[in-house]
């Protein structure tokens, strides 16, 4: 809820629910997706006084998950969503992209603005210096921030330029959600990477036809996995002596694409130089806390930070761990949770240690905070989102 008395809107409560799953494992039935959104829907209907709920703006934004279902599926289940909101609830929906599939851009950008704002960088009518941020979701991630000044140039043209003004202030970001390369289809990659580029042979295991020696995964472990043409193979779990896992997570950044404008961070993607275009604070969010925080200063702890040197020690030290049984760990009730939980843990530990320092080119001594909330509100695009549609003039469709 805000009060928008002032100049800039001021955030006075928040109501922060979730569901899971996603609109996008809703593929094949649009109506279960609409309905899965009740739980959500009923909780705003409980918040929210009933003499406002004809009064208070709706929008559904969808993200990478939906987008990689193609247009038709995506439509099927927008359609499907805004009819249930149109019948069964009296919020009103926004005019513009009311019920839609976000731009990455987007998606990013309003993470951006979400944390800027409960920083306080926009709260004067004199221009604060930004931070930046990098969030990671399942099937994207993305990053945003204010490259410096140089020669008169904050950075190249191109759709990667993001202006926009706040508070009578300009900003020119640079912004670029990488679709693929989220958590979730990360680890397709890694896996599909080590059955197309075999390392069979080298780990002193015995391997039938169609299983495959896997660097990334615990010892000893079997793991079935759907390649790409429906056939399905075994992936074994090998110790990792030299790093090889770290190898593998590397190569599907393909660094070695053409940067067609540099400087480049990966596949070829433009990207202003982190090293010497921006120096301020870095914010990074949903699953790089979500996979870090259990084994420094748990959970509960909402906003911590760490170099990059340190997040790649915890890799290493998890990586090797399962070979006597996390012995380090030990001590952390926490730590060993999710150790048992998640069998990938060395493999996504890898990948976000490569994508941060390998990926986006972070310098290793640089301090990443990493937060789930600032200030007791969320992080992440959806606050962001809300501010948008604030600063919008037709809010929504007169019943």
């Amino acid at each position: 809820m805000f009060n928008y008395c002032g100049a800039t809107p001021e955030l006075e409560d928040e109501m922060f629910d979730h569901v899971e799953p996603g609109l996008s494992s809703y593929a094949d039935d649009a109506e279960g997706a609409a309905k899965s959104l009740d739980k959500l829907l009923e909780s705003a209907l409980r918040t929210i006084p009933p003499a406002l709920h004809t009064k208070t703006p709706i929008a559904v934004k969808a993200t990478a998950g939906l987008r990689l279902l193609g247009e038709e599926k995506s439509e099927q289940i927008l359609a499907a969503v805004r009819k249930r909101i149109e019948t069964q609830y009296p919020f009103p929906i926004i005019q513009e992209q009311g019920v839609a599939v976000m731009d990455g851009a987007d998606e990013g950008v309003f993470a951006w603005v979400t944390v800027n704002y409960l920083l306080e960088r926009f709260n004067s009518l004199v221009k604060k210096p930004t931070v930046a941020i990098f969030d990671l979701g399942g099937a994207s991630t993305q990053v945003v921030f204010e490259p410096q000044v140089v020669d008169g140039h904050s950075g190249a043209q191109g759709e990667h330029r993001y202006p926009m003004n706040f508070n009578g202030n300009e900003y020119i970001l640079y912004q670029h959600s990488h679709l693929g390369y989220g958590l979730i289809m990360a680890r397709s990659q890694i896996n599909n990477f080590v059955v197309d580029n075999p390392i069979n042979g080298t780990f002193g295991v015995d391997l039938a036809e169609g299983e495959y020696a896997h660097p990334c995964l615990p010892v000893g472990l079997r793991k079935e996995f759907e390649i790409a043409n429906g056939k399905r193979v075994v992936l074994i779990g090998v110790s990792d002596p030299g790093g090889v896992c770290r190898s593998v997570v590397e190569a599907i950044f393909d660094k070695e694409r053409l940067c067609h404008l540099p400087p480049c961070s990966f596949n070829g993607v433009y990207q202003p130089s982190l090293h010497t275009a921006f120096e301020d604070d870095i914010y990074a969010f949903s699953y790089f806390f979500d996979l870090t925080a259990p084994f420094r200063l748990g959970s509960a702890t909402l906003a911590q930070e760490m170099t990059i040197d340190e997040l790649e020690s915890l890799t290493d030290r998890v990586c090797i761990g399962d070979e006597d049984g996390f012995k380090e760990f030990q001590d952390s009730a926490e730590a060993m949770k999710e150790l048992r939980k998640s069998e990938e843990m060395c493999m996504d530990l890898s990948y976000i240690y490569g994508l941060l320092e390998y990926g986006y080119g972070v310098p290793k001594d640089r301090r990443v905070k990493l937060a789930k909330k600032l200030k007791g509100y969320e992080t992440g695009w959806f606050l962001g989102a809300s501010i948008a549609v604030l600063e919008e003039r037709d809010w929504f469709n007169t019943p």
